[in-house]
């Protein structure tokens, strides 16, 4: 099935929901699209990785499987450039073939420094956004959505996304974001991974400055 001519396709709200990849993605979005972490034993490969680099021989034990489909998965890996040769372990044992992330992993201690300032960040972000939705709501009413039985919370999410895409590209333009780096496959993307909080640990609040 087509689309009839001058049909303009639409785009999503994120291209890595689509078939067709084109529109707005979230610069990580092309991980998902390009199925590069589609099973889980490249999740667990990562998971090991984090603590510290390892051949396939150590990676194959651990995870009792066996070497030459640990070799498939680093191979793949490899290629996408999710993880990459250690060069500082394989100084220091030379005839092996070590591997860790390419990607930066922030630890719990590491993110608790910035944990205040992204939250002072976020709020008032979040007190711009509410402070602007009369505004919003109003120009909501000079279109046809509500005719068409929608109402302006339908449209929230979509709304802040714009603003949060256009801070991200402005950001990006005037060089205080990292924008996408294509990899060796083709994808372009920025990718990072976090260390969960501690279990049972309180989570940072306003009132605990």
């Amino acid at each position: 099935m087509t689309v009839p001519d001058g049909f303009r396709e639409l785009r999503f709200a994120c291209e890595c929901v689509s078939a067709k990849g084109e529109g707005y993605s979230d610069p990580w979005a092309a991980i998902a699209q390009k199925k590069l972490l589609i099973d889980g034993t490249k999740e667990e490969i990562i998971n090991l990785v984090a603590r510290e680099p390892r051949t396939i021989a150590q990676l194959a034990k651990e995870l009792n499987i066996s070497k030459p489909s640990v070799h498939a998965h680093i191979n793949e890996m490899v290629g996408s450039e999710l993880l990459r040769e250690s060069e500082e372990w394989e100084k220091r044992y030379p005839t092996e073939r070590y591997y860790e992330l390419n990607f930066p992993v922030i630890g719990r201690d590491e993110r608790s420094e910035f944990q205040a300032i992204c939250e002072e960040m976020a709020e008032r972000v979040a007190s711009l956004f509410e402070r602007k939705r009369a505004q919003l709501e109003r120009a909501f009413d000079r279109t046809d959505l509500a005719e068409r039985g929608w109402e302006f919370a339908d449209l929230s999410q979509y709304l802040y996304a714009i603003v949060q895409r256009r801070a991200r590209s402005l950001l990006e333009e005037r060089e205080v974001l990292a924008k996408r780096e294509r990899h060796r496959n083709g994808a372009a993307w920025v990718f990072w991974a976090e260390e969960p909080e501690a279990a049972g640990k309180k989570k940072y609040k306003d009132s605990d400055k």
